[in-house]
Order: structure tokens, then C-alpha cells, then sequence
């Protein structure tokens, strides 16, 4: 069974489930903002707190707009190096590493790559497709900004 349930919300029910996304993705920055001790990747991982904020507060702010006025995702970014499948989660807890920390970041960042995509193409055709679209190319941007950053920190041989 999949994590994510496959039925394309009422626009509220979807406000939401991208909201509790929002804020779970901004808590696990939050905490390894304050684990990292690597200055890029506690830059990096600053900067997509800060995004994920943003995205919150958009989708609040939906709920009394008619227009949901994501930002434009700007420059495209690479696929994704799948670095889920060869990086192996754990807890965090005070004896994670940088490494642990920007770990766990890449998974919670697929993670909602999947959600938003498996919410657009639920909801294909219905106004919050275009919406999860968005979400989900801002957050496979993060997902390729932290695979690039891991792999220059801790695969720099490849």
C-alpha cells in the first residue's frame, strides 16, 4: 500500500495536505540546520527552510484567494541522481552526522517529490494539478540541490 492516498482532494482537503507537507519538510530543516556542522550544506539547508516557509505561507494564504500564486520555478535542474536508493535512512538523534543530516534531508525532499506528483496525478484535469505541479518541481529542485551538495561533500571521487 502506498504512503500517499491516490483521490484528488476537495481545494481545501489539498490546502491541507500541502500545508502538513510544508511544515514536516520545514521541521526536519529546522532540526538539521541545527546538527550540520558543514557550512555549505547548513547554508543549504537555511535556504530551503526558508523556501518551504514560503510555500506554507502561500498555500495559507490560498485559502482566502481564488488564485493560488505559486512563484515561478525558474531554472530548470537536472534528474534526480536516485540517491534514495543507495543511501540508507536513520533517525535523527544528537549523535547524527553531517552526513546523516543531509541524508535524511534527500529523503524527506524525494519524499515529497512523490507526494506532490502522486497529488497531481490524482487530481488531473481538476484547478489543483497545475498547483502540485509547481510543488512538485520546487521540491525536486531541493531534491537535486542536496544530491549535488552530498555528492561534492561526500562522494567527491565520483
Amino acid at each position: 500500500m502506498s504512503e500517499f492516498e491516490e483521490v484528488c482532494y476537495t481545494r481545501e482537503g489539498a490546502i491541507e495536505k500541502a500545508i502538513e507537507m510544508e511544515k514536516e519538510s520545514f521541521d526536519v530543516y529546522r532540526r538539521a540546520y541545527e546538527m550540520v556542522e558543514d557550512k555549505r550544506a547548513r547554508e543549504l539547508v537555511k535556504e530551503l527552510a526558508l523556501e518551504e516557509l514560503e510555500h506554507k505561507y502561500t498555500l495559507e494564504k490560498a485559502f482566502l484567494e481564488e488564485e493560488i500564486a505559486l512563484h515561478e520555478a525558474g531554472m530548470e535542474e537536472g534528474p534526480s541522481m536516485d540517491l534514495t536508493v543507495l543511501l540508507q535512512i536513520k533517525p535523527l538523534d544528537g549523535d547524527s552526522s553531517s552526513q546523516d543530516v543531509m541524508i535524511y534531508a534527500i529523503h524527506e525532499e524525494k519524499r515529497s517529490v512523490d507526494f506532490y506528483g502522486k497529488m497531481a496525478q490524482a487530481c488531473v484535469g481538476a484547478p489543483m494539478e497545475a498547483m502540485f505541479r509547481r510543488l512538485q518541481q520546487d521540491e525536486g529542485k531541493h531534491l537535486a540541490s542536496l544530491e549535488e551538495l552530498y555528492e561534492s561533500i561526500y562522494m567527491p571521487e565520483m
